[in-house]
């Protein structure tokens, strides 16, 4: 039997042991945790879902500096929580535009050229939006309709972005996912490869239930954008003021018709341009036709378009209001940008902002000032909701 002295010196030490143990678990803890983000404990863990917008891709490419000016980088630090991107080196993966006529890019690279991610990539990834991404892309990398790229391979390594998203145990999430449902037949000239809007309410569905699985407390949803109002489209009227102003050589013709019944065809850039005044300026003779040019597209299927972009968004804020999270429709801001002339019906190429000030080189995506523009909206929009009061400069 243990004296009762050694047993309360025995004792005393066990627990002036625990007491250590404990102060020093304590302080291990406390120096593990982040600090609450400035923004209160609803921005813990933001993660931000989505395309080419979110990730930063801008004038047909995408590297660290365009990366760290995309609009969820603006949101995180106006929460004030840490926010880690899959950095691409420079200059970029492919790098960007910087002649729109000559399809120039930064170091004189062709478009095929990709510097890949820089080490070592974060463990966890806030941003895990990828550019090309469609509804479906968010929920899967397999499987027919996909459209899975290289860089969802570099940005991600391979997980989608829900497996992505999972890793970092979001508190906040803001998804804007769907232009591409309607941007890659905007671009083709045919309504054939929207994608449907009962496929596309199942997938977005089948999102925020994984979403909510996961804990998140609160969201963002950003509706669709009206691709046809983008500056990459120009109407045919506008090809047949530039022609009669003498802005195309003689080889490049216009049909009549682009002044008439096909005034209000949408001729892509990358098409006019791109493949037209390129062959054009090469000696060979081209026509540009309004009516009978199925490249372009033609009221009827604009129509299709903008009906197919509204019910999406309908969808979109439903969902938002069932659940309790922020909505931004980002097609108010767009329509007042190009009813004041900041987004120009036809490019102006002698122009360092060609597609305007809100436009990148590409005349598809955001410029970083639209992506600050962009970020300022979505905080509005959240603080509406949640009664918060981000702040973006």
């Amino acid at each position: 039997m243990m004296h009762p002295f050694v047993t309360f010196w025995v004792r005393a030490l066990q627990w002036s042991t625990l007491g250590v143990l404990l102060f020093t678990l304590g302080c291990r803890d406390e120096a593990l945790l982040p600090p609450e983000p400035t923004g209160g404990a609803l921005f813990a863990r933001y993660v931000a879902i989505g395309n080419s917008i979110t990730a930063g891709y801008q004038s047909g490419g995408i590297n660290a500096t365009l990366q760290q000016q995309a609009y969820p980088v603006l949101l995180a630090q106006a929460m004030g929580t840490p926010f880690n991107l899959p950095l691409l080196r420079d200059p970029g993966c492919p790098p960007p535009l910087t002649n729109v006529l000559t399809g120039q890019r930064l170091g004189g690279l062709p478009s095929d050229f990709c510097a890949y991610r820089q080490t070592p990539p974060p463990r966890i990834l806030n941003n895990v939006a990828v550019p090309g991404a469609k509804v479906l892309d968010v929920l899967t990398n397999l499987g027919e309709g996909t459209s899975a790229n290289t860089l969802t391979l570099l940005l991600l390594g391979g997980r989608t972005q829900l497996e992505a998203a999972a890793q970092a145990r979001p508190t906040f999430v803001s998804v804007w996912i769907g232009n591409n449902d309607v941007l890659g037949a905007a671009l083709a000239g045919t309504t054939s490869l929207i994608t449907p809007v009962n496929h596309f309410q199942q997938r977005y569905t089948q999102m925020l239930s994984e979403l909510q699985a996961m804990g998140v407390q609160g969201g963002l949803l950003i509706g669709v954008a009206n691709v046809t109002v983008i500056p990459h489209f120009s109407p045919g009227i506008a090809y047949a003021q530039a022609k009669q102003a003498g802005a195309f050589p003689p080889t490049f013709q216009v049909a009549e018709n682009c002044a008439t019944t096909g005034a209000t065809a949408l001729v892509p850039f990358s098409y006019g341009f791109g493949t037209l005044l390129a062959q054009a300026a090469r000696g060979q003779s081209v026509t540009l036709d309004c009516v009978n040019d199925p490249r372009l597209l033609s009221p009827e299927e604009t129509a299709v378009i903008i009906q197919t972009v509204q019910q999406y968004n309908s969808f979109i804020q439903q969902q938002a209001g069932r659940l309790g999270w922020a909505y931004l429709d980002p097609n108010v801001r767009l329509s007042e940008l190009r009813a004041q002339g900041q987004v120009p019906i036809f490019p102006n190429v002698t122009s360092s902002e060609p597609f305007g000030p809100y436009f990148s080189l590409d005349g598809v995506h955001p410029s970083s000032a639209a992506h600050r523009l962009i970020a300022q909206e979505a905080a509005a929009a959240i603080n509406a909701a949640y009664g918060t009061n981000l702040q973006v400069p």
